[in-house]
């Protein structure tokens, strides 16, 4: 059991496959029902926050003892500097104890960066059972709803002042980033080589490469505050026809 969950390399990982599907279907389905009832959210808070809690440390847990038994620790990769890693610390964080600013960068670069590690994961190729797959989809599925959870139980939502103050953030980390990857050698913020992303295809090495990925990162986070602002007018007007209906 301890060799198939740490060291199996097959069945190989592949993108876009059966089990991937799978998968989302479950994240987004359970993400969508949580943005559809927000209040039976609210009620049942104490359970949710609970397992939301138990799936983060588990996913670290999982995460550092598969670099340990597999001897790959080291500051090139391993550090939790990559944007979901940080916020999943912060999400973990947030569920225990709560803080508007935090919440602020943790909102948009969680929810963006779980979406697109969903529809674009690295596992390193390693398909279920192994731990790298296991802790993969559970952190980001955890991230993912996690961040809502806290959205919908503090009542937060993407706005042009937290877009901004998001923005600002993401550059000084963008800025430790590149220093960073300058004296490890590593790729956090994927800020020297592009992750396998559609909309960074194309995009030239370092440094030009590091306006490019931010001004993708502003286009995202802008679509995120638009779309959650289209979502509230339609839950709004939906709740009124009941409303005058009932």
């Amino acid at each position: 059991m301890f060799d198939t969950l740490y060291h199996s390399t097959h069945p190989i990982f592949e993108t876009w496959s059966p089990l991937h599907f799978l998968v989302l279907f479950v994240i987004f389905g359970a993400a969508v029902v949580m943005m559809r009832f927000p209040r039976r959210v609210r009620t049942y808070e104490g359970p949710i926050r609970s397992a939301l809690i138990a799936a983060l440390l588990l996913q670290q847990f999982l995460l550092y003892s598969w670099y340990v038994f597999n001897d790959a620790f080291d500051v090139v990769d391993a550090l939790p500097l990559y944007p979901c890693r940080i916020t999943m610390v912060l999400t973990l964080f947030l569920l225990i104890r709560w803080n508007d600013a935090v919440f602020t960068f943790t909102l948009y670069w969680g929810l963006i960066g779980a979406v697109l590690a969903l529809l674009f994961p690295d596992t390193n190729g390693l398909g279920f059972p192994n731990v790298m797959f296991i802790q993969f989809f559970l952190g980001h599925g955890a991230l993912l709803l996690g961040v809502l959870f806290l959205a919908i139980v503090h009542d937060v939502r993407p706005s042009t002042i937290r877009l901004t103050a998001a923005l600002r953030w993401t550059i000084v980390y963008f800025l430790a980033v590149v220093s960073i990857n300058a004296w490890t050698g590593g790729n956090y913020a994927y800020l020297r080589i592009a992750p396998p992303v559609p909309l960074l295809d194309g995009a030239p090495s370092f440094p030009w490469n590091v306006p490019i990925t931010f001004g993708v990162v502003a286009f995202l986070f802008w679509s995120l505050t638009a779309s959650f602002t289209q979502w509230t007018k339609w839950v709004r007007l939906y709740e009124a026809k009941r409303s005058n209906g009932s």
